[in-house]
């Protein structure tokens, strides 16, 4: 369908008295060209069904619903359609570093210890016209919508003078991008003002914006925020290893990190940057696309929709040992499609985690669906308002479930297949990694015959999640944690300092980590992971029953399990 044709609205009021600014808009043709002014502080006009109130130059209100259906239909799928600059700007704010005298990027430090950077606006200029391009189409599109959801159904007070509100974008001096809160916001007069708020902080040049890494980012970033805003700061958790969709963490940190991950194979899907899917398809090969981060970020584009992440790994040197044995571990991202990972794993995987939130969310791009499902999302965290549980998935869709009893059994058979089947259900897991294996190896007969068996046990399954018969939990064991003080890794697997306690959960770790966290003890790791495949330990007196450790390996065991209670508390940036 061609897009309707948009003509001209000018809306101008003197902005020495306070009552607007000069701008140009667009709505939908009628056969007349409507000249709309009013004074800011009265009721907006009507302007053929829609309301356009003038303001102040980085203040310019659209208050109109239908003006912004039309246009954001538009630009989501990536058509070209003139959008004023000064309404994206109060949707998405853009700052930049103040400097001293040096260069310097300057902060300034809080009483309660924090040292906060200090924006200002970007000034006019190429830079600042290719970020309000980049951020006019494609998922950035649904940002500042997703945003205001966010801030309706939030418990939290927000405050933030200098702008008001909508999204706010640091571009920092610093490499990467962090979801931030608080900041101070200069005027370019030397004039500061606290903003007590969420933002978005990462670096940005020319060619990130062209190959839509920024768009990506972005939306990653965006999602960090998002689940800010609605359950509060993400609370301290146990496991240092570093985020990766490779990397067994814990529900905590998977359940933020798979939020923000499940946006980036939806940037993908989305855009209308050709430079973003050139990238994706590898349309200009680079022998910098070897590097770890980049192979991870293709994984997350493709991996994810296909939901690759259930299934276990291939380690590719079984004997390695110590830290190198522990690097390994982090970075192999084979996956073996015989293998279906145990439920405790996939629960501190970001991987399923994103999976799961990707096939909840996006079951239909167009503009109008992605927005219906996202604010259900919002409405179901904002009434949980905190992160608390052993199983934050698990929890979300049962009160999916709960609040939308029509969308029931639909997202529970997503939450079964994403996952194999494998918290509810061992006889699901097993179906799941049959039908896989069988499937993966070109066995005809072994896939035809395993497919329906498939689909009637997860069609029954389903039937009894929804009837509350079956438990999406029941085979899921408790995080038994463990540390030894003498044991470290790195922050990041390519950082050379060791920093940080190794800590696992005896029920999700591999056998490499485990025999790094137990000196070097090869055969006792063994033990215990074999036992443990079994079946899942419900305590450490039972993980030293089943495996048969001797009372010394015992007693280490239970020694590392209370060490847990000596680490100082650990909050991921």
């Amino acid at each position: 369908m061609a897009p309707p044709l948009l003509q001209p609205v000018h809306c101008s009021e003197d902005p020495d008295s306070g009552r607007g600014i000069d701008a140009q808009t667009s709505i939908p043709a009628s056969g007349a060209t409507v000249n709309c002014c009013q004074n800011r502080d009265s009721k907006p006009c009507a302007c053929i069904n829609q309301a356009i109130q003038c303001g102040r130059s980085d203040a310019l209100r659209i208050e109109t619903a239908m003006f912004k259906t039309i246009l954001s239909s538009l630009t989501f799928f990536g058509l070209s359609v003139a959008a004023p600059a000064q309404a994206l700007e109060v949707e998405m704010t853009f700052l930049v570093p103040a400097r001293d005298a040096a260069g310097q990027a300057i902060t300034e430090r809080l009483s309660d210890g924090r040292e906060l950077p200090v924006g200002m606006p970007i000034a006019e200029g190429p830079l600042k016209r290719r970020l309000l391009a980049a951020t006019a189409s494609g998922v950035a599109a649904l940002l500042p919508d997703l945003d205001r959801m966010a801030r309706a159904r939030s418990r939290q007070t927000f405050d933030c003078p200098s702008i008001g509100g909508g999204i706010i974008v640091y571009l920092s001096d610093e490499d990467g991008g962090f979801a931030r809160k608080d900041l101070f916001i200069e005027d370019g007069k030397g004039r500061r003002a606290l903003c007590r708020d969420y933002f978005i902080d990462l670096t940005v040049d020319e060619a990130s914006i062209a190959d839509g890494q920024f768009e990506e980012v972005l939306a990653h970033e965006f999602g960090h925020v998002l689940l800010r805003r609605l359950l509060g700061p993400i609370p301290p958790t146990l496991s240092r290893n570093g985020h990766s969709v490779l990397v067994t963490t814990d529900p905590t940190t998977a359940f933020d990190e798979g939020f923000g991950e499940h946006f980036q194979p939806l940037a993908l899907a989305l855009t209308a940057s050709e430079g973003f899917r050139a990238r994706a398809r590898f349309g200009a090969p680079s022998p910098a696309d070897y590097w770890l981060s980049r192979r991870e970020t293709w994984l997350r584009e493709t991996a994810i929709p296909q939901g690759g992440f259930l299934f276990g790994s291939v380690r590719s040197d079984p004997q390695a040992s110590g830290i190198e044995g522990w690097r390994l571990a982090q970075t192999d991202y084979s996956l073996d499609p015989c293998s279906v990972r145990s439920g405790e794993a996939q629960m501190a995987s970001e991987g399923v985690a994103a999976t799961v939130f990707y096939r909840l969310l996006a079951k239909s791009m167009t503009r109008e669906a992605l927005l219906a499902r996202y604010e259900k999302l919002f409405t179901i965290l904002a009434r949980r308002a905190d992160w608390h549980g052993r199983a934050p998935l698990v929890d979300l869709v049962r009160d999916w479930a709960r609040l939308y009893p029509d969308d029931a059994k639909q997202v529970t058979r997503i939450f079964l297949e994403a996952t194999g089947g494998a918290t509810a259900s061992a006889d699901l897991r097993d179906a799941t990694a049959r039908l896989s294996c069988s499937g993966a190896h070109g066995k005809l007969a072994d896939f035809l015959r395993n497919l329906p068996l498939y689909r009637q046990a997860f069609a029954a399954a389903t039937d009894q999640v929804a009837a509350g018969k079956f438990a999406l939990d029941a085979h899921l064991a408790p995080e038994l944690w463990m540390t030894n003080p003498d044991v470290h890794i790195p922050a990041a697997p390519w950082d050379e300092k060791l920093t940080e306690p190794l800590v696992v959960d005896l029920n999700t770790a591999d056998a490499t980590s485990l025999a790094y966290l137990l000196a070097g003890k090869r055969d006792l790791a063994s033990r215990l992971v074999k036992a443990r495949d079994s079946a899942r330990f419900s305590s450490i007196d039972e993980a030293v029953t089943r495996a048969k450790l001797t009372s010394g390996e015992a007693s280490e065991i239970a020694r590392f399990h209370r060490q847990i209670g000596d680490l100082p508390a650990f909050t991921r940036r």
